[in-house]
C-alpha cells in the first residue's frame, strides 16, 4: 500500500485571499438586491393594475378633493312621438313625464311609451315634489300628480291656484282667498286612498304669496311673496310651522321679491330672483342666535342677471348668470355656508336648468350639458333642433323637448 502521509504532503492547498472573499460576498449581495427589487417592482405593477381597475385612483383623488374629468359619451334616443301644443317636462324614477295636447304621457329611459293620462290645463307649470311631479294649472283650479307608474292623485277646488309645491307626504297649494290677498292650504297625501287630506289653511291679509317649499324633515314651510304695507310693496320671506300653521319668523326684503325658494337638507333656504341669490336660516326655537341671512351673489351694476337656479344633492345651489344673446354663461355653485364651490363657463346663452340626485343639466337652445355636483362636465349633447325645455330624469338621464320632438340622453 502507498504511504498516505506522503500523498497528503504532496497535495497543494488553495488559499483565497480576503479581497476575493469580499468580492464574492458583494456579488451575492448584489444578486439578492436585484432579486428583491425585481420582486417589489413586479408586486407594485400588479398592485397598480388592480388599483386602477378597481377605481382606486378615482377614490384617492376624491379623498384628497382633487377634481378629475368624468366626461362620458352619451347614448341618444329619439323618441317615436310627436309633441304638440304647450309642453312641460319632468322626470320621476327614470320616467320622462311630458304634458302636451295629448295629456300627460310617461316614457321610459329607453324612450319607450309607458302610459298616458288624458287631461287638459290652460297654463301648465310643473313642480318636483319628491315622490311625484305635479302639473298644475296656474290661474286655474286643477292639478295632477304623477310618478313613474302614472297618475297618483288629482286636485280640484274652487279657488284659483297660484303655485303648488310639496315634499314627502305634504302638498301645499297657494291660492286666492276671498277678503285676503292670498292663502296656502296644506294637505297630507294618503297613499291608500290616493287622496289629499286637508290639514290647515293659513290666510294672509297683507302678503301676496307666490311660491314656497317644505323642509326635508317636514317640520317647517317657507313662503315668498310681496308684502303690502302703507302703500309700499316689498319682498317678504315667511317661515311657518307645519304642526299648527303659525308663523315663527319673517324676513322683509326691500324692493326685492324672491320668486324661487328651495330648502337644503340642513333647513337652510336658498332664495333667488333675477338680481340676487341669498341663503337664509331661521330657527324654530325661541332663541334666534343661529339665524342668518347671507347674500351669495348680486347683480349690482352688472348687465348679467340670474337666469335660473337649481338645488343639487340637497346641499348646494347652482346659479346660471348671463343675458340674452350672450356668447357664454357663467354657472356658479354655492353651499349653505356661502362658500363658492365652483365657477364654470358654458358656451352660448343658457335658457334653463334642472337637477336630479347629484347631477344638474344646463341647456341652451341647441345643447345640453350635464355636470356633477363638483362642477365637472359629465357629457354634452347637441339636440339637432331648437330646445324648448329639458329635465333630469335621474342622475344620468336627461330628456329634451323642442320642434315637436323628444329625445333622451343616457350618460351611463
Amino acid at each position: 500500500m502507498p504511504d498516505t502521509k506522503d500523498e497528503n504532503n504532496n497535495r497543494k492547498t488553495k488559499v483565497i485571499d480576503n479581497k476575493e472573499i469580499e468580492k464574492r460576498r458583494e456579488t451575492k449581495s448584489s444578486q439578492r438586491t436585484r432579486i428583491i427589487i425585481i420582486s417589489v417592482a413586479a408586486a407594485a405593477v400588479i398592485f397598480l393594475i388592480v388599483f386602477f381597475v378597481a377605481g382606486g385612483y378615482e377614490k384617492l383623488l376624491d379623498m384628497f378633493g382633487v377634481e378629475r374629468d368624468v366626461s362620458v359619451t352619451p347614448t341618444i334616443t329619439l323618441v317615436e312621438a310627436e309633441i304638440n301644443g304647450t309642453v312641460v317636462i319632468a322626470g320621476n324614477g327614470g320616467t320622462t313625464i311630458v304634458y302636451d295636447e295629448h295629456g300627460v304621457t310617461g316614457y321610459g329611459a329607453d324612450g319607450k311609451w309607458k302610459w298616458n293620462e288624458k287631461c287638459s290645463v290652460n297654463n301648465p307649470k310643473v313642480t318636483d315634489c319628491g315622490d311625484f311631479a305635479v302639473i298644475a294649472d296656474v290661474g286655474g283650479t286643477a292639478a295632477y300628480a304623477f310618478d313613474k307608474t302614472g297618475v297618483v292623485w288629482k286636485y280640484g277646488r274652487d279657488n284659483t291656484i297660484k303655485s303648488v309645491f310639496g315634499k314627502g307626504k305634504y302638498i301645499c297649494v297657494i291660492h286666492d282667498e276671498k277678503e285676503y290677498l292670498s292663502a296656502v292650504t296644506v294637505y297630507e297625501y294618503e297613499k291608500k286612498t290616493s287622496s289629499l287630506k286637508e290639514l290647515f289653511t293659513r290666510k294672509f291679509s297683507s302678503h301676496y304669496m307666490i311660491t314656497g317649499a317644505i323642509s326635508n324633515d317636514g317640520k317647517q314651510m317657507v313662503l315668498s311673496g310681496v308684502l303690502s304695507d302703507n302703500g309700499e310693496a316689498n319682498g317678504i320671506i315667511t317661515f311657518v310651522r307645519m304642526s299648527d300653521g303659525e308663523i315663527f319668523s319673517s324676513e322683509i326684503l326691500k324692493n326685492n321679491v324672491y320668486v324661487k325658494v328651495e330648502y337644503a337638507d340642513n333647513n337652510s333656504v336658498f332664495a333667488a330672483n333675477s338680481d340676487s341669490v341669498k341663503v337664509l336660516y331661521k330657527s324654530m326655537s325661541v332663541s334666534s342666535g343661529g339665524d342668518r341671512v347671507q347674500e351669495l351673489w348680486s347683480r349690482g351694476n352688472l348687465q348679467n342677471g340670474i337666469i335660473d337656479v337649481a338645488l343639487v344633492a340637497g346641499k348646494q345651489c347652482v346659479v346660471s348668470i348671463g343675458n340674452d344673446g350672450a356668447e357664454k354663461t357663467v354657472v356658479k355653485g354655492f353651499d349653505t355656508a356661502g362658500k363658492e364651490l365652483f365657477n364654470i363657463e358654458v358656451a352660448g346663452n343658457v335658457i334653463g336648468m334642472d337637477s336630479a340626485d347629484d347631477a344638474f343639466v344646463v341647456f341652451t337652445e341647441s345643447h345640453i350639458y350635464l355636470y356633477n355636483n363638483k362642477g365637472k362636465l359629465i357629457g354634452e349633447v347637441e339636440a339637432g333642433f331648437k330646445i324648448e325645455c329639458a329635465s333630469c330624469i335621474d342622475g344620468c338621464h336627461v330628456s329634451v323637448c323642442g320642434d315637436k320632438k323628444l329625445l333622451t340622453a343616457s350618460f351611463e
